[in-house]
């Protein structure tokens, strides 16, 4: 048995905990032949000062498993209490949350041995309404239990400086058209992740978030398609920290819950959290500079530069006067500085710094926080088997029927009934067999998921049907793009019509992946991100615009019209094939302009894009 001594340190209304999301009281080993008082002050060396403050032992040693643990209250309410392990923290009593029931139930056995020595104060009132607290309210439950760690100050310090840099860059960039700015941001914030953090987990998840974020980035400098311009703005970031995050940390899996909570613990909540630490980093810079002692010359200085100030001014307007080109000079000097040009510098300023603040948060909890566990809880099994199968049953009759119809008189041609068209029914539902797709991969996977197999030939029974209504929506799928092609040939191209083409490919791949989930047990998460991202790189890449006005131009002989006025509502990627139209004819001129008039006017070398620079020439 292993002897521990469990601490439990109040000051008036607040505690003492761990900054971490599970096992917060402080539990310290003792050495041999050590007493608790003797163990809890070679534990406060380098950790906390407080002066000499009443104590209450537990009269029992309480047995944990393998633990032997001796119970102390310190009431601090009374003494000076300075933290200096920065892996403390002072919590109100009332809001202090994580606490499990073992540590609950410590803090239970003080107040019993408090009422038993008649020892009453602000303290115990506080750890009373604590455990009122945690009767009336369920106690957090974290999915991810993770320890914080200090950041070297020379490390640190070289962070701010980096994270200052973004923060100006940043500033800069948003007030201009977005350009090539983008990837300079995203190839910077790799590099400070490579240099700050560095890459603990050989992740091939990860480096294809990162590549694929790079990539992407990099549309900015060459596309103008307003809709990917405006996604990406989401999916960058995304794709960018999700590779940060599986390239630092070993133990989180790419798992839907567990993934998720540890992006919205680490890359948002720490993030916000350690984003604060600037200026202590800098404090503790300036203590060990002893800047103190030079207070006296710093203040010295600002009454010298107050003072300047005036009499710069004064002197300024005299010299002025005496040289007309030093008054020329410094008459363009003031109309600089207008008010237009101040309200934006501080505008700027404000932004670089928030910026700055954030982007520190984000590195400082990469390399400083310690992922212990993260849970993938399982989902519980509660469909019976039985009832699931006869679903199954009812719903494969069902799609079989469909199929058979289907293959019958949209691929075989069979002479349709009275009264119907082949054209209308071929382009016809396509929305609807979409729907269809979506809901029946949704289904399967949520009943694999939750459906208990009592033995094998049940657990066969139940993939042998999971896998005929897959085989089936497949066909709903490749049926929808074929519907959509007939409608594209009548109609004409659109980015709606070729992006949900793109979608249900997407969806048709998710569904051939999902047969080998049901069959091998391996999960859909991985292997669906890495299609989906893939499919959207290339739409990135293969210049919609340009391939619909193509298209549309080719087919005009089929038709009696084109949609001009749609035409050129598309992005400047459309010019080559625009122009073309244009200049046959079939575009009209006050639509032409209306498109090519779409064009940014930049200044800036990180503004340019190759079709919004093109179209000047």
């Amino acid at each position: 048995m292993v002897n521990t001594v469990a601490l439990v340190l109040v000051k008036g209304e607040k505690i003492l905990l761990l900054k971490r999301s599970k096992n917060r009281l402080p539990i310290i080993g003792m050495k041999n032949e050590e007493t608790p008082e003797e163990c809890i002050e070679r534990w406060k060396e380098g950790r906390i000062e407080f002066e000499d403050s009443p104590i209450i032992n537990y009269n029992k040693k309480i047995h944990i498993e393998d633990y032997n643990v001796s119970l102390m209250f310190i009431d601090a309410t009374n003494s000076e209490v300075k933290l200096i392990d920065e892996s403390l923290v002072f919590e109100e009593c009332r809001w202090a949350n994580n606490i499990n029931k073992v540590e609950n139930d410590l803090i239970i056995n003080v107040l019993d041995q408090c009422r038993i020595n008649n020892y009453e104060s602000l303290a115990v009132d506080s750890l009373k309404e604590f455990i009122n607290m945690n009767s009336k309210y369920k106690i957090k439950n974290s999915k991810i239990d993770i320890e914080k760690q200090k950041m070297d100050t020379n490390k640190a310090l070289i962070l701010i400086a980096f994270s200052l840099g973004v923060g100006i860059l940043f500033s800069k960039f948003i007030f201009g058209y977005l350009g090539i700015s983008v990837a300079v941001l995203t190839i910077l914030m790799t590099i400070i992740f490579m240099l700050i953090v560095g890459v603990k987990n050989k992740s091939f998840l990860g480096y294809f978030f990162v590549a694929s974020s790079i990539i992407l980035s990099f549309t900015y400098g060459i596309f103008t398609n307003e809709f990917f311009r405006v996604l990406n703005l989401l999916v960058i970031p995304i794709s960018l920290f999700s590779g940060f995050l599986l390239l630092t940390f070993k133990n989180i899996e790419f798992k839907l819950i567990g993934f998720g909570t540890s992006f919205l613990e680490i890359i948002i909540g720490q993030s916000l959290s350690n984003s604060t630490k600037i200026p202590s980093v800098l404090r503790e810079t300036l203590k060990k500079g002893n800047i103190k002692k030079e207070n006296n010359h710093i203040k010295s200085i600002l009454i010298g530069l107050l003072i300047s100030i005036p009499l710069i001014i004064i002197l300024g307007i005299l010299l002025a006067g005496a040289d007309e080109i030093f008054s020329y000079y410094l008459a363009n000097i003031w109309r600089y500085l207008n008010i237009e040009n101040i309200y934006d510098f501080i505008l700027k300023a404000i932004i670089a710094i928030i910026i700055m603040f954030l982007v520190f948060g984000l590195y400082y909890s990469l390399n400083c926080t310690e992922v212990r566990d993260v849970q993938n809880n399982s989902i519980k099994k509660d469909f019976n088997s039985t009832t699931i199968i006869t679903i199954l049953i009812s719903i494969t009759i069902l799609y079989l029927v469909f199929t058979k119809i289907q293959i019958s008189y949209l691929y075989l041609n069979k002479a349709l009934p009275s009264g119907f068209n082949f054209a209308d029914y071929a382009r016809d539902g396509f929305f609807q067999l979409v729907a269809l797709v979506i809901v029946n991969l949704s289904m399967i996977t949520i009943m694999n998921f939750k459906t208990s197999a009592n033995n094998k030939r049940v657990k066969n029974v139940l993939n042998s049907l999971y896998s005929i209504i897959t085989v089936l929506t497949i066909n709903m799928g490749a049926s929808a793009i074929y519907k959509m092609n007939l409608y594209i040939e009548e109609f004409g191209y659109t980015r709606l019509r070729i992006l949900v083409q793109a979608f249900t490919v997407f969806l048709c791949i998710s569904l051939i992946i999902l047969l080998a989930f049901i069959w091998r047990g391996k999960y859909l998460f991985k292997p669906t991100a890495i299609v989906g991202l893939t499919i959207y790189l290339c739409l990135n890449y293969i210049n919609i615009d340009n391939y619909i006005v193509k298209q549309n131009i080719n087919i005009i002989n089929t038709k009696h019209e084109i949609d001009d006025r749609y035409l050129t509502r598309l992005s400047l990627d459309a010019q080559d094939e625009v122009k073309e139209g244009y200049d046959k004819g079939l575009i009209e001129s006050k639509y032409y302009y209306d498109w090519y008039n779409k064009r940014a006017i930049t200044k800036n070398w990180y503004e340019y894009n190759y079709f919004n620079n093109r179209i000047f020439k």
